[in-house]
C-alpha cells in the first residue's frame, strides 16, 4: 500500500486556491459594502434643527432612523405638524389611530418652530 505524501508543489497549489478565495471572499464583501452606501442626502437648515432635536430627545425611544420601530415607540417618519403638536402634549389629533397602544410617551415643550424643523427632518 502507498502512503499519500503532499508534494511541495501540491501545498502551493492549495494555498494558491485559498488565498484565491480569501481574496474574492474579501473583494465581494467591500464591494456589497461600496454598492449599499449611499451618500447622505443634504438636508435644508430647518431639517437639520430638526434633527438635533431629535437626536437629542427622540432616540431614547425610538429608532435613529425615524423609518424604522424603534424599542419602545414606532417609526416616525412622514409625522405630520398637527401629530407632533398633539404627542408633545400626551394626546393624538382627533381621528388618528395610534401604531401602538402605548401611553408611555414623554411630554415635551417645543415651540411651534421647533416642531416644523422636526416635522421637516422627519419628512
Amino acid at each position: 500500500m502507498r502512503s499519500h505524501q503532499i508534494t511541495l508543489n501540491e501545498r502551493k497549489k492549495s494555498g494558491i486556491h485559498r488565498f484565491s478565495f480569501l481574496s474574492l471572499l474579501v473583494l465581494s464583501f467591500f464591494l456589497q459594502f461600496a454598492l449599499n452606501c449611499k451618500p447622505e442626502k443634504q438636508l435644508s437648515p430647518l431639517a437639520e434643527e430638526g434633527k438635533s432635536i431629535y437626536m437629542a430627545n427622540c432616540i431614547a425611544c425610538h429608532n435613529v432612523n425615524p423609518k424604522i420601530d424603534g424599542a419602545v415607540g414606532p417609526s416616525v417618519a412622514n409625522s405630520s405638524f398637527a401629530l407632533l403638536e398633539a404627542r408633545m402634549k400626551g394626546e393624538y389629533p382627533a381621528g388618528y389611530t395610534p401604531k401602538r397602544p402605548s401611553a408611555a410617551m414623554t411630554r415635551f415643550n417645543f415651540s411651534e418652530s421647533q416642531l416644523k424643523s422636526l416635522e421637516e427632518f422627519l419628512k
